[in-house]
């Protein structure tokens, strides 16, 4: 009968009898995820089954205990909301320009992300952070991918390629540059294009319309032929040659050279040349015609690529209508 009794209680103290319940909810009480059963001896140690909510942070614990001593109300832990902060993608080419705007992932506090480059740009990618992957937190957290996107190739345009502005349209002294030349080509005046590049990254096309001055074809801008045409007739029906009343700019001479000779007007006699008080000031009524003769001082380079011959007078043409 003793030996019995002996063994029954080797096998209660053996046994795991206390049992605690957690409870992981949020401030107003609501459950957000299941609860855990821990069972162990009278006074063992009792480790707290921690869990991570995307989206919460733990703000505190009721019923807290270290060992397992009973308790019929069970352990919370009670979780507060918190917006996680955003992690900022940034695309750049290798000047360090951004080539798309920041990408911004967000997601709920302790979730998982990953961050990825641009799918159209896959092929450009130069350059990427070693590990890409990680969880939004209450910082904010960046990356930055590099892509070569300054490949461009030569684009075969066709002869006597000619552009028409429909608008104000930008300029740039080089293609696929960021920051446009002070003064835009005005609208409703044609442009003779001499070459043409390609970007391999976007598939833009830069049409060059003399010396440093690129326009994309992107613009605002008309292209079209001309079968006939000559080296002497730079443009066809001077855009300059009607009255214009609106056009004024600011500009600043950043080169000037001496020319002290007769010049010849490069249109045909049908056509004449618009005059100006100032490069881009007041049109004077007074005009020449095509195939006449002028005489010019000095050429002055203006700040936005454009040159104007000055004339004995103090009028101003612009060089291009002349056989310089």
């Amino acid at each position: 009968m003793e030996n019995n009794l002996l063994k029954d209680n080797v096998k209660k103290i053996s046994r795991d009898d206390i049992e605690i319940e957690v409870h992981y909810i949020d401030s107003n009480g609501n459950k957000l995820a299941d609860s855990t059963t821990l069972t162990g001896h009278y006074l063992d140690s009792l480790k707290m089954p921690w869990k991570t909510i995307p989206g919460y942070v733990l703000s505190s614990i009721q019923n807290f205990q270290q060992t397992f001593i009973p308790n019929s109300d069970g352990i919370y832990l009670i979780y507060f909301t918190q917006m996680a902060a955003p992690v900022i993608v940034y695309h750049r080419n290798t000047k360090g320009e951004l080539i798309s705007d920041p990408q911004y992932l967000t997601g709920d506090l302790n979730k998982s992300y990953q961050a990825e480059p641009l799918p159209e740009a896959r092929n450009f990618l130069v350059d990427y952070p070693n590990d890409v992957t990680g969880r939004f937190s209450d910082k904010v957290q960046e990356y930055e991918f590099i892509y070569d996107t300054m490949q461009m190739d030569d684009f075969e345009i066709e002869k006597n390629l000619f552009i028409q502005t429909k608008n104000n349209v930008p300029v740039y002294e080089q293609p696929a540059g960021k920051q446009p030349l002070s003064q835009p080509l005005p609208y409703d005046t044609t442009w003779r294009v001499f070459k043409a590049v390609k970007e391999n990254y976007n598939e833009t096309v830069w049409y060059n319309l003399g010396g440093d001055i690129w326009v994309s074809a992107n613009e605002d801008i008309k292209s079209f032929t001309i079968k006939q045409f000559s080296e002497e007739k730079k443009l066809l029906d001077n855009p300059l040659g009607a009255a214009v009343t609106n056009i004024s700019f600011t500009y600043s001479v950043i080169n000037s050279m001496d020319i002290n000779r007769q010049v010849r007007i490069l249109f045909y006699d049908y056509q004449d040349i618009t005059t100006w008080e100032t490069p881009y000031g007041t049109i004077i009524n007074t005009r020449y015609q095509g195939g006449k003769s002028v005489y010019v001082k000095k050429l002055l380079q203006l700040d936005n690529n454009s040159v104007w011959a000055q004339l004995d007078n103090g009028n101003y043409i612009e060089s291009k209508y002349l056989n310089l």
